[in-house]
């Protein structure tokens, strides 16, 4: 276990110098780094997951009853952590809204009066505008999660991927359009 890493269990986190601190911190990210990222796929909510993951070891490293399972603990706390935010994330994907590209948002069908057959249709274009989000560049799917499912604005998403606002605009544009167009391809004008 790396040999800054115990002070979780030993010390009050908080009394540490800022530079002990981070030197956990860094340690700590550098054994769950892999793991998340292996389970996520993204850099930006790798790092958010690991940041919270570490927030709750703080609190609660000191009930480990073994402390030579505190490396294989903080693990287990990370990977679980990933695991929630993948549930929550494949619940919110489902949910994304667009002006540019219809989505679909959940509305009682007695509020609309719809049919079973439109219900349907609707469940199964949801479905399929999931499957073309999967489909994009990585770099276009990046910039949709971040602007309707983590609510970024242009210019959180610009200081995050080191581009302009305007780089933002367009492959967002762009990435809207591709998700458009194959739902014009596989369904028509509906």
């Amino acid at each position: 276990m790396p040999r800054h890493l115990i002070l979780l269990y030993t010390a009050d986190f908080y009394s540490l110098t800022e530079s002990l601190q981070q030197e956990v911190y860094r340690e700590y990210y550098m054994l769950v780094y892999p793991m998340v990222y292996a389970i996520i796929r993204d850099h930006g909510a790798a790092e958010d997951i690991i940041q919270d993951a570490f927030m709750r070891a703080i609190e609660r490293a000191k009930q480990i009853e073994e402390p030579e399972k505190l490396a294989g603990w903080l693990k287990t706390l990370t990977k679980n952590f990933a695991i929630s935010f993948l549930r929550k994330w494949s619940r919110q994907r489902d949910e994304l809204l667009s002006d540019d590209v219809f989505l679909y948002k959940e509305v009682s069908s007695n509020e609309i009066g719809l049919s079973v057959e439109k219900e349907v249709e609707i469940k199964m274009m949801k479905e399929a505008i999931s499957r073309y989000l999967d489909q994009l560049k990585p770099e276009y799917r990046q910039i949709m999660e971040m602007r309707w499912i983590y609510n970024l604005s242009y210019k959180e998403m610009a200081d995050v991927l080191g581009l302009t606002e305007g780089s933002i605009r367009q492959k967002l544009f762009r990435a809207r359009e591709a998700v458009k167009n194959k739902l014009k391809e596989e369904w028509g004008n509906r």
